[in-house]
């Protein structure tokens, strides 16, 4: 019996069983990287304006987190969440400067 079954098993009304099935389905996959690196990002970002390499910064993320993205995801997973914070609004800044952490207008240089 897997995790799921297990939860299902538990629950006693059907609607208990949609919110179980629906809250698996977003602790897991896509869903769950995201929430991971929604979670992180203020702290990549902090280490990325201080000019640390995408690469090692996707390194320690891969690390904390328990993924194996590649340069390419990271980067795209992360331009993503910062037009969606763009979009809404949400921009972080420097705690000692004030200033915006990642301008949206700012071309992301590639790295090697």
């Amino acid at each position: 019996m897997n995790i799921i079954s297990e939860a299902l098993a538990g629950a006693t009304t059907r609607l208990q069983k949609l919110e179980l099935a629906l809250n698996q389905e977003l602790t897991g996959g896509k869903s769950k990287l995201e929430a991971d690196f929604r979670e992180a990002y203020p702290v990549l970002e902090q280490y990325l304006t201080q000019r640390m390499r995408k690469r090692a910064v996707m390194e320690r993320f891969n690390a904390a987190y328990g993924y194996e993205l590649v340069l390419a995801q990271f980067r795209k997973i992360l331009n993503a969440e910062r037009s969606r914070r763009s979009e809404c609004g949400d921009l972080l800044a420097c705690s000692v400067c004030n200033r915006t952490l990642h301008e949206p207008a700012q071309a992301d240089e590639e790295e090697v």
